[in-house]
């Protein structure tokens, strides 16, 4: 923006009428789950355009005041914040322009802390670098003033300045701040996450504490906090406010939920998708050639028509040629198909692992490690071929480590994890534990192999009402089988299911029969009608009030009301709000 006289004007009025205004973004320590500290912001009027802080500091900068604004900025970060009496540290944005300046700005500064009684180890000097920094020896002269005077210092925004990492080495900061833009969509983007992963390490190295910005949802929250991270801010956890909160709510920090997986063949490669470098048909050879250059990690390029992948060119064969003696001369300006790799697997994101697997074995003259991988002939990404043994060879495992073995599905381990994590989530959830009435006699009358006919029809009747992502769906044992859902519509789910039961099961009694006559555990001879089905559901409205064995108490209430209804029937406890 240039400086007009009207606009030159109005910032000399909100400077010298002292017009600003601070907010406030908490910075979250990850492993105590509390506050760490804040950092200061700046606002301007909220009716002009100098609300913005950019604008402010574009216009301070073309008139020469930056020096002079950016401790105005100081002081009134300051100053509000020791009048809202905040706990932590309070991380100070500074210009490196202002701080190169030992003069006014810095001797007021000093005034105004002590007169804040604000303890100086709790201040951090953040380093923002706008603009290309000239003289590094006398930034870091400057610093080491400031740490000297019992400041600490955080370098701003890595990875996004003119000499990120060069400022690091030099300056020797308390704190490097990872840019947001790494942090945007990290849970699923791998090379996001070896960018971080280089950040922990290098900090680990220096004695440097590292704060990730922008976070803006659980899935990268989630993320972060696995890869080690120890500080954390965005809209996550809050926005900038005038008057931030001095804790945040617990529920931020529960575990991520997770569905645990299904144990069974329904698992698709879309667990294995990962972003893909792309180049259209018409690109040269050229084109691929310096992607290959400027990004040694990738091992293949996928070439799109009109959006759809015709192949792959794979490092490898291509630059052979490509970094041969005469290679980018003869070939630099040709299109890149002569060089594209059609004899590529390609598979449906929603076909499974399982198929795949087998799709795979049976692929011939395979030269890649990579396979390309589609939503509606779209490309979705590429995929590992070792990846993809990996997770389908830890589904076989998991087949036979945690599977009820007749119908496949999870059993006790994962159907108490799945609990769990719904209790860790504080999310209202419903579990249903579905009951065969008459199915001892059933099994006496025709034996154990039209039994298990009768579990594996329920199993997989289950499976197919509850399909969904809220939904799983477990096999305790025997006769017993588990819902936990977190669907609103739920209860028509298991109307459903009755119906179709008791639509269906007539089919496995011999020549139409309605009842079956047969000796009852007491040895005394008695007629049995047909199976019917039993849901005892229970409804958690506030998990955080109450515990599992509760939970289990009034299931087996549930239960056992539903067996006393005559016919296929559901029975629900609904667990009252604590202050009930």
């Amino acid at each position: 923006m240039v400086v007009t006289d009207s606009s030159g004007h109005e910032f000399l009025t909100i400077v010298q009428e002292k017009k600003l205004y601070a907010v406030f973004q908490p910075i979250t320590c990850i492993k105590t789950q509390t506050i760490f500290g804040y950092e200061g912001l700046i606002r301007g009027p909220s009716d002009t355009a100098f609300q913005s802080p950019v604008l402010l500091f574009d216009t301070a900068a073309q008139m020469d005041m930056l020096v002079e604004f950016d401790f105005l900025c100081r002081e009134t970060v300051i100053k509000q914040f020791q009048k809202l009496k905040l706990p932590g540290n309070l991380f100070i944005n500074v210009d490196p322009v202002s701080i190169m300046n030992n003069g006014y700005g810095d001797h007021e500064t000093r005034r105004i802390i002590r007169e804040s009684g604000i303890n100086p180890g709790l201040i951090v000097i953040e380093v923002t670098e706008t603009r290309p920094i000239e003289d590094i020896e006398l930034l870091t002269s400057a610093v080491t003033h400031y740490r000297n005077l019992g400041y600490q210092v955080a370098l701003d925004d890595l990875g996004a300045g003119y000499s990120g990492l060069k400022l690091w080495s030099e300056l020797g900061p308390d704190f490097v701040k990872i840019d947001r833009h790494f942090i945007h969509n990290v849970d699923t983007d791998k090379i996001k996450q070896q960018f971080i992963r280089s950040i922990i390490q290098a900090s680990n190295g220096l004695g440097c504490r590292v704060i990730t910005e922008g976070v803006e949802t659980v899935e990268e929250y989630a993320t972060l906090r696995n890869m080690g991270i120890q500080f954390a801010q965005g809209y996550y956890f809050s926005r900038p406010q005038t008057m931030p909160p001095a804790e945040l709510p617990s529920t931020l920090f529960r575990k991520q939920i997770i569905r645990p997986q299904q144990i069974n063949d329904s698992t698709t490669v879309e667990m294995l998708i990962k972003p893909a470098i792309v180049l259209q048909t018409t690109a040269t050879v050229m084109e691929a050639g310096e992607i290959f250059v400027a990004m040694p990690d990738i091992e293949s390029i996928v070439i799109l028509h009109h959006g759809e992948p015709i192949g792959l060119l794979i490092r490898k064969d291509f630059m052979n040629i490509y970094a041969s003696r005469y290679g980018k001369e003869l070939f630099g300006r040709k299109s890149i198909l002569r060089f594209v790799n059609r004899n590529i697997l390609k598979v449906e994101k929603n076909q499974t692992l399982e198929y795949v697997s087998y799709k795979l074995t049976s692929f011939q003259n395979l030269h890649t490690e990579e396979f390309i991988i589609t939503d509606n002939c779209k490309l979705a990404g590429t995929a590992r071929l070792i990846h993809l043994l990996q997770a389908f060879t830890e589904l076989k495992v998991n087949h036979a480590r945690y599977a009820n073995p007749l119908t496949m599905l999870p059993g006790n381990v994962p159907i108490q994890k799945y609990i769990e994590q719904l209790f860790d989530s504080n999310n209202s959830f419903v579990i249903c534990y579905f009951d065969l009435d008459n199915f001892k006699p059933f099994n006496d009358f025709y034996g154990f192999c039209k039994g298990d006919e009768i579990l594996m029809y329920l199993g997989e009747h289950l499976k197919k009402n509850t399909c969904d992502s809220n939904s799983f769906v477990g096999h305790i044992g025997g006769d017993d089988f588990v819902m936990v859902t977190s669907d609103k519509g739920w209860k028509d789910t298991v109307y459903r299911i009755l119906e179709e039961f008791d639509a269906n099961i007539q089919a496995f009694y011999e020549d139409g029969c309605q009842q079956i006559t047969v000796s009852d555990r007491y040895g005394t001879t008695r007629t049995f009608p047909l199976m019917t089905l039993s849901v005892g559901a229970v409804l958690v409205e506030n998990p955080a009030s109450y515990n599992e064995i509760k939970i289990g108490e009034k299931a087996a209430i549930a239960k056992h009301k539903a067996k006393l209804i005559k016919g296929s029937s559901l029975y629900t406890y609904i667990l009252p709000a604590p202050e009930e």
